[in-house]
C-alpha cells in the first residue's frame, strides 16, 4: 500500500479530533453498530493508529460523538439564527421545528449505535447504583432546550399564548421530537411541521366544540 495515501496530513491537533468526529457522526448514521475503526479510518483518511493518538479508545471517541452531536451551545446557536428575522410566531415554529426534526433524527440514530459505550451508573437517593441511566450530556441538553425554545420562540409572544412560555416549549419539544421514530422516513413520520404547528396553536378540537 502506497504510505502516501495513507498516512495523515499534519494538522493542528484540534483539527483532526473535530475531524474524526465529524466523519464518525456520519458513519454511525449510515451503518449503526457495524461501524469499526477501520472504516473511520478510511473515511477520515488517516491510519487507524492516528484515531487512537486522539482518543484513548473507541468508546472515548463514541462519547465525543455523541456529545458533538447533543452539543447544546451549537443548537442555541443554530436556533437563534433561524429565528433572528422571523416576527411571526408561525414562522419561528416552521424553522425550529425543521431544525429539531433534522437534529433529533441524528441524535436517535448515533445514540442507537453507541449506546452501550455512553451510557452511565447513576445512584438513587439511597446511594444504590442503577446501570445505564441517561448520560448526564443528553439531560443537560434537553434542558437547554427547552430554556432555549422558552427564551427564542414563546417569551417574545407571551401576550398572544394561553400557556406559560415554558409550557408551550415542552409541548413542542414533545409533539416535534417524539414523532420521529428510527426507521421511518421524513415523509414517512406521523407529522408533519404543519401538523405541529396545527396542534400547537389550534389545538385538536374543532372551535365548535364547547
Amino acid at each position: 500500500m502506497d504510505e502516501r495515501r495513507t498516512r495523515a496530513k499534519p494538522i493542528p491537533a484540534a483539527d483532526r479530533r473535530a475531524a474524526i468526529i465529524a466523519v464518525t457522526e456520519t458513519l454511525l448514521i449510515e451503518h449503526g453498530t457495524a461501524t469499526t475503526t477501520r472504516l473511520i479510518a478510511e473515511a477520515a483518511g488517516v491510519a487507524e493508529g492516528t484515531i487512537f493518538r486522539h482518543f484513548r479508545d473507541k468508546r472515548e471517541l463514541y462519547r465525543a460523538v455523541a456529545e458533538n452531536v447533543f452539543d447544546p451551545v451549537r443548537t442555541a446557536e443554530s436556533m437563534a439564527e433561524v429565528v433572528e428575522d422571523k416576527a411571526d410566531i408561525e414562522d419561528k415554529l416552521r424553522a425550529v421545528i425543521d431544525l429539531l426534526a433534522a437534529g433529533s433524527q441524528r441524535g436517535v440514530l448515533v445514540m442507537m449505535a453507541v449506546r452501550s459505550a455512553v451510557m452511565e451508573e447513576e445512584c438513587d437517593p439511597e446511594g444504590v447504583r442503577h446501570p445505564h441511566g441517561p448520560p448526564r450530556f443528553v439531560i443537560e441538553a434537553n434542558k437547554a432546550l427547552i430554556d432555549n425554545l422558552t427564551r427564542l420562540v414563546f417569551e417574545p409572544h407571551v401576550d398572544d399564548l394561553r400557556l406559560p412560555p415554558r409550557k408551550a416549549a415542552l409541548v413542542l419539544r414533545s409533539l416535534t421530537i417524539g414523532a420521529w421514530l428510527p426507521g421511518l422516513n421524513r415523509t414517512n413520520q406521523p407529522l408533519s411541521s404543519e401538523d405541529v404547528i396545527d396542534v400547537l396553536l389550534g389545538g385538536i378540537l374543532t372551535r365548535e366544540t364547547p
